[in-house]
């Protein structure tokens, strides 16, 4: 009998056919139920690895073994007749078992892969599966030798990206998330995978002379190029190859053509310096790294001035000039220079989108919304428009419009760093805790993390008690953006130390807060924040007394929120009627809301609406601040009004300010590991024991008893802390930055 005849006696083809069969079905379904479950469809290749692993195991136990209705026997051998014994025998249960345990390795090892496949997800996308008709444009490679040309690439790449998206027939992912893979090793397959697209636009640029020649290629899902093509041209016509190149690609995925059309005269100029100006202007504004708003400025103005005529440098001046500034006369240049680039181009997405910021920041929130949604017509992919919508609509209480802003502009821009940490903070508003740090969490791990990310990751462990990770995200904020511009980083460190009871070190970081800052105004948060986990009666106590003492409180010039701060520092160190009134007048701008009717030439002082749990916990300290000169009947009203508005039946302070210690001290029980109320989170013991609106409560034994047991979480925290502060000694790095 030959080797195939004896393969056909012993069952091998019929076990292998069945193996097959088996093996076919179960992909299939796992194919039509893995995205169902949200599990990613790279998990079935380890299906596929593992069924292809197993099936040599399953032909050798088919060779050696029958299942038979009397359970497992040896296979009869061609020349033995009926009955000889087949039973297993000790060295068949060896080789049963060897098999066994090879085909359960194979298996485990597989469901493994697949467990971190569902874990893991797409690093980035929120959507496990891309969109039709989604491209992302990577950075295009500069090829130049004179590395400084990089901007130039940039340039490009950016024009090809917005040509794209005003085709309106394509979901194309914004420059912030794409760009974010700059310099990358992964993969395109896996670039494409975690950016959630279904198609990639890569290229290079080399500059040489007057000349440049592009290259741009087409990858699709499978990882096949569709298209690639080069572009030689003079640099005086670069425009027209940004269009071309845009126009080819739209025709590659959507299969039809898309006729060329030309740029508008304000977005192009024929001055090649003033083009590099604005891109070296557009880089530091994109990037937020420290003094970037100098270098913005600095190249944009420059690019002005070589060439008047050019639009989009005077929509990046004007959002230069506004991003994370308060409203005040600058404002009016930048609403100036945001109107001019209108004038230049009309349809510039741009100059739309910064007038709706200006709007925002000057209280016309309709107008900020028109504005915004212009942009975004113009341009779907400008994802920074995005969040200016969803925070005026937001402003407007249409709280669910916002959410669905905030929401399509991730689906636009995943990896937008303001947009975010908004989102971020949405969810951890809400107790979202898990999504929010998963959001931050995916802008961590790009290779170039942008340093909002870890802020925004420190705050959500300073809101959840987890100060010992709080602290260390501080100490990488500082490597990553360096301990000077606005000290940003240093302020975190402050706070954190302070909330372990840290004093020493946080008096030591705040105080270089205010050797880097020089700025009263500007440090007056930070120290209060860290005022509150100490004595009133303490050296930075006083020091924060001395500071609002001397700095003149200015009711038309100063932001609500900078005049309700004076009030608070007022209220903390006991100064009661002062603070009471300070805060009043502060609470009072915030609930006056934005100023629709605003003239369109005042925005020195804008409408302003805090979030609710803010108004909320200012407005429990100005009724205490009440209760404290006496004045019982204001203090009532208050805290009536708050119960009408909010409910707080469940809000632990509101129930103590009322007198009912016992139902606030049951609130605190039953409260476990969510808090003490809407600005206290978890484990904020040295804030809530230095809190003079807390003292009266504090005297009953049950409180001691809850705040004992905070004290023992934050002391075990604080020997973390320490212990890695005498491995390494931080301040000497930081200093060390700082020389630098």
């Amino acid at each position: 009998m030959n080797f195939w005849q004896e393969l056909r006696r012993r069952r091998v083809y019929r076990l292998a056919g069945l193996y097959i069969v088996g093996a076919w079905v179960v992909i299939e379904v796992a194919s039509v139920f893995f995205p169902a479950w949200g599990i990613p469809d790279t998990a079935l290749r380890y299906l596929f690895i593992a069924a292809g692993a197993c099936f040599p195991v399953a032909l050798i136990f088919s060779w050696y073994y029958d299942v038979t209705t009397a359970g497992i026997v040896r296979t009869r051998a061609a020349h033995v007749d009926e009955a000889v014994d087949l039973s297993l025998r000790r060295s068949d249960y060896i080789v049963l078992t060897a098999l066994l345990a090879v085909g359960a390795a194979v298996l485990v090892g597989s469901a493994d892969k697949i467990q971190e496949e569902i874990e893991a997800g797409p690093a980035i996308a929120l959507n496990a599966r891309w969109r039709e008709n989604s491209i992302a444009v990577l950075p295009f490679t500069n090829l130049d030798i004179n590395a400084d040309t990089g901007f130039f690439s940039d340039g490009i790449t950016e024009e090809i990206l917005h040509r794209l998206a005003s085709l309106g027939v394509l979901h194309v992912l914004a420059s912030n998330s794409s760009f974010a893979f700059r310099d990358s090793e992964e993969s395109p397959a896996e670039i494409r995978e975690k950016l959630g697209v279904r198609y990639l636009l890569q290229g290079s640029i080399r500059r040489e002379d007057d000349y440049v020649r592009v290259t741009a290629r087409l990858i699709d899902e499978g990882g096949f190029q569709l298209w690639s093509e080069s572009f030689d041209r003079k640099l005086e016509g670069i425009f027209a190859i940004q269009t071309e190149i845009a126009s080819t690609v739209a025709s590659e995925i959507i299969n039809e053509i898309v006729p060329l059309q030309e740029l508008p005269a304000g977005r192009t100029t024929s001055n090649m310096k003033a083009y590099n100006e604005f891109l070296v202007g557009k880089a530091f504004l994109d990037a937020r790294t420290v003094e970037w708003r100098e270098q913005a400025v600095r190249a944009f103005e420059k690019a002005i001035e070589l060439d008047p005529g050019f639009a989009l440098p005077r929509a990046g001046l004007a959002m230069a000039i506004t991003v994370n500034t308060p409203p005040g006369p600058s404002w009016r240049e930048a609403r100036q220079l945001a109107e001019k680039a209108l004038q230049l181009d009309p349809d510039l997405a741009e100059a739309h989108a910064a007038l709706g910021m200006i709007h925002m920041g000057a209280g016309r929130l309709n107008q900020s919304t028109l504005s915004s949604r212009r942009a975004l017509k113009l341009d779907p992919s400008l994802g920074f428009a995005y969040n200016i919508l969803a925070a005026a609509l937001a402003g407007l209480e249409r709280v669910d419009e916002a959410n669905d802003a905030r929401e399509k502009g991730l689906a636009v821009d995943p990896l937008n760093p303001p947009l975010v940490a908004n989102v971020a903070s949405k969810e951890a508003r809400a107790g979202n805790f898990d999504r929010a740090e998963q959001l931050l969490m995916r802008l961590i791990s790009l290779p170039q993390p942008p340093p909002l990310a870890f802020q925004e990751l420190y705050f959500q462990y300073d809101k959840q008690g987890r100060f010992a990770e709080a602290v260390a995200i501080a100490k990488k904020v500082a490597r990553l953006d360096g301990p000077s511009g606005d000290a940003g980083a240093i302020d975190l460190l402050a706070w954190a130390y302070g909330s372990l009871g840290m004093t020493e070190d946080a008096d030591y970081w705040t105080g270089l807060v205010l050797d880097i800052e020089q700025d009263d105004l500007g440090t007056l948060d930070l120290t209060y924040n860290v005022l509150r986990t100490r004595a009133a009666d303490s050296e930075l106590g006083a020091q924060l007394q001395q500071l609002v003492n001397q700095t003149e409180f200015l009711e038309g010039e100063h932001h609500p929120w900078t005049l309700a701060q004076f009030g608070l520092v007022n209220i903390q160190v006991g100064n009661f009627e002062k603070g009471a009134e300070q805060l009043d007048y502060g609470i009072r701008l915030m609930q006056a809301g934005p100023n629709q009717t605003e003239p369109a030439s005042e925005i020195d002082i804008p409408g302003f609406r805090a979030d609710p749990a803010d108004i909320v916990y200012l407005m429990h300290l100005l009724a205490f601040a009440l209760q404290e000169v006496g004045d019982i009947a204001a203090a009532n009203n208050i805290l009536q009004a708050l119960a009408n508005e909010f409910g707080l039946e469940d809000h632990a302070l509101h129930q103590a300010l009322l007198g009912n210690t016992d139902g606030a001290l049951h609130i605190l029980q039953t409260m476990t590991g969510s808090g003490w109320s809407a600005n206290y989170g978890p484990g904020k013991y040295y804030e809530i024991i230095n809190d003079p609106a807390w003292a009266e409560t504090m005297e009953a034994p049950e409180f001691q008893e809850l705040l004992a047991g905070m004290k023992e979480e934050v002391d075990r925290q604080r020997a973390i802390v320490e212990a890695v502060d005498a491995k390494h000694d931080f301040r000497a790095e930081v200093q060390q930055l700082l020389a630098n």
